[in-house]
């Protein structure tokens, strides 16, 4: 039975959908790679379904379909898109250009293939640029635009020589995308389709050569790479929630939810499915098992989180800087080998990176940053995206004996901004030296005797050539005015932990009574009062229980009876799950935040070796594991459940293995 307001998502596509391929060589073809449109827009979602607004790509709903039409899998689509970059990169927005991000989109899907190979569909354009296209709904058909006088389709140029000799921007080294047409080699004119870009005698409005077919809906104008990558239907906060008892309505697009078949059905009447074996091990034996097996999902779902995360980091050696609700999703799988619905969660990280490497390439030190300045989210560190940019005046105070065959320079900035920030803030500076720009990295650092709007910095290490060096020993003393500078947060994944952390308090504590915000503000605060009256000699778990044993409001707002949206209070709860465990598991996450005190894993958001960054997800991780296997002694209650819940996942597993072999 399909429910009020939702469409029905199956072999067929939902009412008032379309299927349409993304290129026009796919017409013909058995399977065909589409994006999922609505034919009548909605008023506030419009005509696509997007999963996903990345810095750099948009994520849509599409499908692979047969020859008759039929959807054979759901997918997402991710199409690049570098609208925005140019006018939000901080002041390093020089070094990111077309030529990075293609090369970062490349490393983001093998990354992706490395993490769950069976995912990602390979189409090619994953590294090579597709025709620029458009959607024609009357005849539900892709749009390639072409010229009829010159016979040839328009395509993104990447030919440098040509952009350059036509007085505009480089595709390489610019953030700026040009069509143009091969066919007319040199003599092509060009179509900018980038807000702000430079023109020329040889451009033309994209308007005016698009002509009659500007109601087309624009899919990938730009030309951008693209993934196609399998869907997992449920979202990370989606799943938590059914987990606690709340019905999953599907994707919401505007007004409307899409649901699916399979496994997926069930979610709809989940406060009554929930109690069938078919669902939970212990569905059928009351609201103590249930909450205890609740428990025991949830420390897998954050344990994989972990996982995941270090996976990527360590394979990339890139921190996220931007990991939140919508960076995992969660799959489920038929259940016809005998395991309950919900062990067969998968959960997979689905949002790529948001940082990018400063080029300190004098250095060893590595910095990021994020590539645009977002909204503030409660997943991320207050001050994330905080910066400081300006001109001042530079002072040389001395240059410091060479630390090998690198060079430390102290100097004082002088400004009228305010420079409040962290010392593991890193400054760049650039000074106007005879022999040409010098880009400088280091540290400001307090001092006495500075005047207002004074600073004293310190450079790292860096490789200069002699001729600089002596330039700079010859300069000591010399003031540089106007120097550009920023002051840049030292960002690593310590933020990613705390994201983490904000996650854990997510997926443990939020209910429909308990918002994420009171939660979070409730575990900072117990954090700050363990960190206050820290004990060496006393065990973290020890300590909190002595804290919720004296202040009534923490067991009534941080209590497992949070874990699920049941009848239950905080000493009911307790007498089902061992507050040891418990106290074990709170005492997990608060160690996730950075610099709260002597029990956080890292001091600060910079806190992790430059050449390991995976390193600070190793503690947490096996902290976890462990809590897991804890907590599974608690679902098996008897040997004869031991024996038939060991029989259910080995069967599960050799049907896998089966699968993939």
């Amino acid at each position: 039975m399909v429910m009020a307001n939702t469409s029905q998502v199956s072999g067929k596509l939902p009412d008032g959908y379309r299927a349409i391929p993304l290129s026009d060589c796919d017409q013909g073809a058995a399977l065909r790679l589409c994006v999922l449109v609505r034919q009548t827009p909605d008023p506030v979602a419009g005509h696509f379904l997007i999963l996903r607004d990345l810095p750099d790509a948009v994520v849509y709903l599409g499908c692979v379909t047969d020859a008759s039409g039929a959807v054979r899998e759901w997918i997402e689509l991710w199409i690049q898109s570098v609208e925005g970059l140019e006018a939000s990169l901080p002041a390093q927005r020089e070094t990111f250009c077309n030529h990075t991000l293609d090369a970062r989109w490349a490393r983001n899907a093998e990354q992706l293939r490395t993490l769950n190979p069976t995912c990602l569909l390979q189409t090619g354009w994953e590294s090579r640029h597709p025709l620029p296209s458009f959607l024609d709904l009357g005849r539900n058909a892709p749009v390639h635009p072409w010229a009829a006088e010159q016979g040839g389709r328009w395509e993104l140029c990447l030919a440098d020589d040509l952009l350059q000799a036509a007085g505009l921007p480089a595709y390489s080294t610019s953030l700026f995308r040009y069509w143009y047409q091969p066919c007319m080699g040199k003599e092509s004119l060009f179509v900018p389709t980038v807000g702000g870009s430079p023109q020329s005698p040889r451009t033309r409005p994209l308007a005016e050569v698009l002509g009659d077919t500007d109601h087309h809906l624009p899919l990938n104008p730009q030309g951008g790479l693209m993934i196609a990558a399998t869907l997992f239907p449920l979202g990370l906060e989606d799943y938590v929630d059914l987990l606690g008892g709340k019905p999953w309505k599907g994707l919401a697009h505007g007004k409307k939810h899409l649901t699916f078949d399979g496994p997926y059905r069930a979610l709809e009447d989940w406060s009554e499915k929930q109690q069938d074996p078919k669902h939970l091990f212990l569905g059928a034996q009351g609201r103590a098992g249930r909450l205890v097996e609740i428990f025991h999902l949830k420390l897998q779902l954050i344990a994989e989180m972990v996982r995941q995360v270090r996976s990527c980091v360590s394979a990339g050696q890139l921190p996220f800087l931007n990991l939140a609700g919508d960076s995992f999703r969660v799959k489920l799988e038929h259940t016809g080998a005998g395991l309950p619905l919900l062990w067969t969660s998968n959960c997979l990280l689905v949002k790529p990176s948001d940082a990018y490497a400063l080029p300190v390439e004098t250095s060893d030190f590595r910095y990021f940053i994020r590539p645009r300045v977002s909204g503030a989210s409660i997943y991320l560190p207050e001050g994330l995206s905080r910066g400081l940019q300006g001109n001042g005046s530079v002072r040389l105070r001395k240059v410091l004996p060479p630390d090998q065959d690198r060079t430390i320079l102290e100097g004082t900035l002088v400004t009228e901004e305010r420079l409040a920030g962290s010392p593991n803030d890193l400054v760049w500076i650039r000074l106007p030296l005879p022999s040409g720009r010098l880009d400088l990295y280091g540290h400001l650092y307090a001092t006495e005797g500075l005047a207002q709007g004074e600073a004293r910095f310190r450079t790292v290490p860096q490789r200069l050539p002699e001729g600089v060096a002596g330039a700079l020993r010859a300069a000591e003393g010399v003031s540089f005015a106007r120097s550009a500078f920023e002051v840049v947060p030292l960002l690593s994944t310590p933020c990613d932990l705390y994201s983490l952390g904000v996650l854990a308090v997510r997926t443990l504590l939020v209910d429909e009574e308990n918002t994420l915000a009171v939660a979070l503000d409730d575990v900072l605060s117990l954090a700050r009062q363990v960190a206050a009256e820290h004990k060496p000699d006393v065990p973290l778990a020890e300590r909190l229980q002595m804290i919720f044993e004296k202040d009534n409001r923490y067991p009534a707002s941080l209590g497992p009876h949070r874990l699920t949206r049941q009848e239950i209070d905080a000493p009911e709860a307790f007498q089902w799950l061992p507050p040891e465990l418990w106290y074990d598991t709170l005492g997990a996450v608060i160690r996730l935040f950075p610099g709260l005190g002597p029990d956080s894993i890292c001091r600060d958001f910079g806190d992790v070796p430059a050449l390991a960054l995976e390193t600070v997800f190793n503690q947490p991780l096996e902290a976890f594991e462990k809590l897991l296997l804890r907590s599974r002694s608690l679902i098996v209650l008897d040997w004869n459940l031991n024996r038939e819940i060991h029989t259910a996942i080995k069967s599960y597993l050799d049907c896998n293995r089966s699968l993939e072999g």
